[in-house]
């Protein structure tokens, strides 16, 4: 078996090649400026410019010259730093400005062309570090998932031209639940592909008191303070999330489809389980399915589950470790770096199977490695 981190992010440089390919119509001028705005974007020291023209700034980049955590833009290092972590392989999911290209409701709009062109530097990025590293790195893809047409387009370039195996996407469609009708191009094409879904939601950047609304999220009116916006959030997302696949019909139409949540924990998976059964069974004219939702969520989606979550144990004896995977996150917290396997591996109450399956045995089936 291998062991799997199903959660480590990755910010590599926004290079972009055939631009003029992914968006056609688009004057020679406009091409370069977006693609100098969407390098711009993607360089988390880009603020920094004017300080480092300076004579501090120049002392401080020859001291610390590496940009970010080891490994955050560069597959080598991050490759050199994985036995430290206690897995075999890492799955690269989108982070910094590649992993919220779908909006907010309080935010602007992007510029046109430029949510395409951070879609395919990325995609670009990390089908050339799953070449590198086949072995050792798993490469997920993004797409615009505010406009079905383009993200059909680019889930079908990535996993067909570039061979990565999982597309990213948001906790919700631009703010609307997963089984709306205009979606369902979407997850058709998905469906043919047999790539995995990636539900990686975003959170509010922390500002203490009033967090700035970068996402669109169930509840955002109510979920400004205390950062719960986080650890609640995601969860509310995925269990309506769940719900939409399940009671809107989406799994029964598109049975092929395969999902992954992260960073909510997993505990809530039981109850998510039992309380949309009992929706069916009781107000069962108002699901569009024939099946109940506990068993297509056993069959189609997979939690992440965290390392020091208590009552996992007790979650494990009431539904099995089949649909449980881990991710340490890394490089951010809550990431437990170095070693995030540990904490599967000295928990209580999980026999060598389940730790088998959460540390990689269900991802490794998921993938068909």
């Amino acid at each position: 078996m291998k062991r799997i981190d199903a959660d480590s992010h990755f910010l590599p440089p926004c290079e972009l090649d055939g631009l003029d390919d992914v968006l056609p119509g688009f004057s020679p001028e406009a091409l370069r400026i977006i693609e100098r705005d969407a390098q711009v974007l993607a360089d988390p020291d880009a603020r920094r410019g004017g300080f480092r023209a300076t004579a501090a700034g120049k002392e401080a980049s020859r001291i610390q010259p590496r940009k970010g955590a080891i490994g955050l833009a560069d597959p080598a290092e991050r490759v050199e730093l994985l036995p430290q972590t206690g897995f075999d392989m890492q799955v690269l999911i989108p982070h910094g400005i590649y992993a919220n290209p779908f909006g907010s409701p309080l935010g602007p709009d992007m510029e046109p062309g430029l949510r395409m062109a951070l879609c395919r530097a990325y995609n670009l990025a990390a089908a050339d570090a799953q070449k590198r590293f086949p072995d050792r790195l798993i490469g997920t893809a993004i797409v615009p998932f505010g406009d079905v047409e383009e993200s059909c387009r680019e889930a079908a370039y990535a996993v067909c031209e570039l061979g990565l195996r999982a597309v990213t996407i948001n906790g919700n469609w631009v703010g609307r639940n997963y089984d709306s009708v205009e979606l369902f191009p979407f997850w058709k094409k998905m469906n043919e592909l047999e790539a995995v879904l990636y539900v990686h939601h975003n959170p509010f950047p922390c500002q203490v008191s009033e967090h700035l609304v970068r996402t669109y999220t169930l509840g955002w009116e109510r979920m400004r303070r205390l950062h719960v916006s986080n650890y609640l959030g995601f969860a509310f997302e995925y269990m309506m999330g769940m719900a939409s696949l399940t009671l809107g019909g989406v799994l029964e139409q598109f049975p092929k489809l395969k999902f992954c949540f992260f960073e909510a924990g997993g505990s809530f998976l039981p109850y998510t389980m039992y309380t949309l059964d009992r929706v069916y069974r009781v107000e069962p004219q108002c699901a569009r399915c024939s099946r109940p939702p506990s068993e297509m969520i056993r069959e189609a989606c997979f939690v992440a589950v965290e390392p020091d979550e208590f009552c996992l144990p007790q979650s494990v004896a009431a539904i099995g470790s089949e649909n449980f995977i881990i991710g340490s996150d890394y490089p951010h917290a809550p990431s437990t770096f170095p070693n995030t396997a540990a904490g599967i591996e000295r928990m209580d109450g999980l026999s060598d199977r389940d730790k088998e399956n959460i540390l990689g045995g269900n991802m490794q089936r998921l993938f068909r490695l």
